[in-house]
């Protein structure tokens, strides 16, 4: 099984259609507190496969980290899992921010 890859501005549209769609921020606390997606879940991606429990495999998931490498990452680790519908949001927050979409900033 393999994930999907969305642009930012494709991923926004279907979050704002589907409110089912689950976010999956697998950066570090730091990154996350400073700036994310509005309600995204933190699981860094070294903890990943340790805290898959905490998870639902049946849900669509969004992930996203900083640029998009750790994202890929965390979408094999949860694909091999058995979670069915996984997609990457190309580039992470760094492209999401520099396409002038809305993100949440400061502490939670």
């Amino acid at each position: 099984m393999e994930h999907h890859d969305l642009e930012p501005t494709d991923a926004q549209q279907l979050l704002q259609q589907d409110p089912e769609i689950r976010l999956l921020d697998v950066r570090t606390q730091p990154e996350h507190q400073s700036h994310r997606l509005p309600g995204a879940t933190l699981v860094p991606v070294q903890e990943l496969a340790q805290r898959l429990g905490e998870l639902d495999p049946q849900q669509r998931w969004f992930v996203y980290c900083e640029h998009g490498v750790r994202s890929v990452v965390a979408c094999q680790i949860l694909t091999s899992n058995g979670f069915s519908d996984v997609t990457n949001i190309r580039g992470g927050m760094a492209h999401w921010a520099g396409s002038g979409l809305d993100y949440e900033q400061g502490a939670t």
